[in-house]
């Protein structure tokens, strides 16, 4: 039997790397969790920052630009001066999100789109964080909002290939960061009390009503004027959607 092509062993590789990074993200229940997945992903191709965002309205103020953010390992100082200036709105390589450009290096803006005065400077000034080279992906929600993905680094040199497969990671992991962020803001809405939790959370173990009764001290009537108190909070009909609801948004774990 002849050995295995090399490409194909290293398809194969790139592949299983694919399984265990969608495994990772899978679990991660933080964005900041999510952020350093991606970051170990890529580490390899010499990135050290990371940053995710929908694109906020024109005009928006700071605050809400900030609030567009959904992935951040990038230098603090710097963001500060981003966006406290302005820079959003004048950055080359938000105009090219906007436009929903194929991926590219920032060593090719200028041959991409006129680069103003202005975003020249922004591009060296971020140079002064060591974000010397990156590459940004345009992405979109289903409603067709623009959405970009930077990773940056002192240097940076990925092939065809790899910016392929950059862009299945950028989509995946924005992906979970919305979900999260999506969680995070219904958590704030509902709120449960302790006995309803504990409710829930043996619900999840696969305890019937009576069961959680016992094991509560309750009686199984109880348990299940909490279990459907706590789905009409959630907004389920059923406690099975409960549980999954309220894992996905960390109201257990």
């Amino acid at each position: 039997m002849f050995p295995p092509h090399r490409h194909s062993l290293s398809w194969r590789r790139r592949l299983d790397d694919t399984y265990v990074f969608l495994e990772e993200i899978r679990q991660c229940r933080t964005r900041e969790s999510v952020c350093a997945c991606v970051l170990a992903c890529t580490r390899r191709l010499g990135v050290t920052n990371v940053l995710a965002g929908a694109i906020p309205p024109q005009y928006a103020s700071q605050r809400t630009q900030l609030s567009y953010v959904l992935l951040d390992i990038w230098p603090h100082e710097w963001s500060q001066r981003y966006f406290s200036n302005g820079y959003l709105y004048q950055d080359p390589t938000i105009q090219l999100v906007n436009r929903g450009c194929a991926p590219f290096l920032w060593s090719d803006l200028e041959v991409l789109c006129k680069v103003s005065a202005a975003g020249r400077r922004i591009m060296e000034e971020a140079n002064e964080f060591n974000l010397r080279e990156g590459l940004t992906l345009a992405l979109s929600t289903v409603e067709g909002r623009p959405i970009g993905f930077s990773i940056a680094g002192e240097k940076l040199d990925p092939d065809p290939g790899e910016r392929l497969s950059l862009q299945f990671v950028a989509a995946y992991a924005l992906g979970c960061a919305i979900a999260i962020a999506d969680g995070n803001q219904k958590q704030n809405l509902v709120h449960l009390s302790r006995r309803q939790i504990d409710v829930l959370h043996w619900a999840s173990e696969g305890l019937t009503v009576d069961e959680i009764g016992e094991r509560l001290n309750i009686s199984s009537h109880t348990a299940d004027t909490h279990l459907r108190t706590v789905r009409e909070k959630l907004g389920v009909t059923s406690t099975i959607h409960a549980v999954a609801e309220a894992l996905r948004t960390g109201l257990i774990s």
